[in-house]
């Protein structure tokens, strides 16, 4: 009888889901999302103090989007306006920027 074993994954770890799985949002629900890690990049959702919500993409070069999230704004709804915002950036040259305003006197650079 032969041994089989299964390797699991180190205490902390996280293991990739199986493809087609109920989880799994499909190769092309985020494309610029998904082309951005796949290039290099980051993709950051979650606090850059002292915004709460935000989600930025940076593509190992420069920053492309820095969105804030809309009040009651669901994180798929943020991940698609994310995704749309890279596609504009990339095809401008213009980042998105819903973080820093005109009026402020602080500028937020990631």
């Amino acid at each position: 009888m032969a041994s089989r074993s299964r390797k699991r994954p180190a205490a902390g770890g996280v293991a990739a889901p199986a493809s087609g799985g109920p989880h799994d949002p499909g190769p092309s629900r985020y494309p610029h999302i998904e082309a951005v890690i796949a290039g290099g990049g980051q993709i950051m959702i979650g606090t850059v103090h002292p915004i709460r919500g935000a989600a930025v993409a940076h593509d190992g070069k420069k920053t492309l989007a820095m969105l804030r999230n809309r009040p009651h704004e669901m994180l798929p709804d943020l991940l698609q306006r994310l995704d749309a915002a890279i596609a504009s950036a990339q095809a401008t040259g213009q980042r998105v920027d819903e973080i820093n305003t005109p009026a402020s006197n602080t500028r937020y650079e990631l």
